[in-house]
């Protein structure tokens, strides 16, 4: 089942995928404000929550610029509240130049509780999200 949110004037776009335990969600829009930033994390949450989703998969196509570490820390403290929904958060950065500060976000993610790993490629968040690592 795969859907979509309309209103693009929120500055961005979500799309929805169930596969197995699994909601993938596509993220795209061309404004990268933490106001955004935290209002697509609070809608991919409840939509995950919602529906019983225990893993979640994000990729991030968002054009722009990554966010800055004290964006990325409030936003880990925004989410911490609900990491007892989540089993596993796999994100995706398909930006090479963005990826240290998404794994900066792992990190910050981590130190709140949330099981969090970030990602260059699908097939690795994916595989991580069925099977975990070793580390886990």
């Amino acid at each position: 089942m795969s859907e979509s949110t309309p209103a693009p004037d929120r500055g961005y776009r979500l799309t929805f995928l169930l596969r197995d335990d699994i909601l993938e969600v596509g993220v795209s829009g061309d404004i990268d404000a933490q106001a955004i930033r935290i209002a697509y994390w609070q809608e991919i949450v409840a939509v995950a929550v919602a529906r019983g989703c225990r893993k979640l998969l994000v990729t991030d196509r968002k054009k722009g610029k990554p966010a800055r570490p004290e964006e990325l820390a409030e936003l880990a403290r925004l989410l911490r509240s609900e990491r007892e929904h989540f089993d596993r958060v796999a994100v995706i950065e398909p930006t090479p130049d963005f990826l240290p500060a998404i794994e900066h976000a792992e990190i910050l993610g981590l130190e709140q509780g949330i099981n969090v790993r970030v990602f260059g490629h699908y097939a690795q968040a994916a595989s991580w999200l069925r099977y975990g690592s070793p580390d886990d």
